[in-house]
């Protein structure tokens, strides 16, 4: 059977599970899919980390840094962002903020795998860096250095959002050879139940929306994630 039978067949077609005693539908499946993705993508990125999982991806992570280059010169020192809110209950601003400074104060994240299973597009810390990520950007990997940063362009800071006076973290990501490539500006604000938080990637004004957009839903995984872990280490 062709693939393409295979997409027609599964868009038509549903299926029920009766196993261990009960009775479950398809969202119960995909439940149990995404557990296993998970399981499988953990064992992967321990066992093929470091230099590792470098040299595996080479190629491609050269080919994002030529991507990245092509944006940064195409915007001529201009920004556009990548934005993504959070209404958390259960979880203060000011806790969330004390977790992120003592995980990623320096830029570094203390706990690797905090930060490695925080997203499946999180594929390896570049062993070499003081901080940074191997991820997928815009549909390229793209590796790139995280350092915090005390200081931000005009144009970037205009982001900063003064109803929001818990700042997480600002930061710098930079090529490997040093060209800055975008901004996080991430913060909260307390709330009667929880907090409202922000989170913010500020991008070379020529990247697509597709990359916004994408990037956009890698927020909301990756955060949701931080935000429960910071939930349980403050319980």
């Amino acid at each position: 059977m062709s693939a393409s039978a295979d997409v027609q067949s599964s868009t038509s077609v549903t299926v029920e599970v009766h196993t261990m005693g009960r009775t479950f539908d398809e969202s119960a499946i995909d439940q149990w899919e995404l557990k296993a993705a998970r399981r499988a993508l953990k064992n992967l990125k321990t066992v093929a980390s470091g230099q590792v999982m470098m040299d595996l991806l080479a190629e491609q992570i050269d080919a994002g840094d030529r991507y990245q280059k092509e944006l940064i010169s195409a915007s001529g020192g201009t920004y556009r962002e990548s934005r993504t809110e959070f209404h958390v209950r259960g979880l203060s601003g000011t806790d969330l903020a004390g977790w992120f400074h003592a995980q990623a104060g320096t830029g570094r994240f203390q706990d690797k795998m905090s930060l490695v299973n925080a997203h499946p597009e999180h594929y390896v810390e570049p062993p070499n860096y003081t901080g940074g990520m191997v991820e997928t950007i815009g549909g390229h990997l793209t590796r790139f250095k995280v350092s915090v940063a005390h200081e931000l362009p005009a144009p970037v800071g205009a982001y900063l959002d003064a109803s929001y006076p818990v700042t997480l973290m600002n930061a710098l990501l930079s090529l490997d050879d040093g060209t800055p490539f975008a901004y996080c500006l991430h913060q909260a604000r307390d709330t009667d139940t929880g907090a409202d938080v922000v989170v913010r990637v500020i991008y070379p004004s020529a990247a697509p929306d597709s990359m916004i957009e994408g990037h956009c839903e890698h927020l909301a995984i990756e955060f949701r994630s931080w935000i429960r872990n910071a939930a349980a280490a403050t319980r």
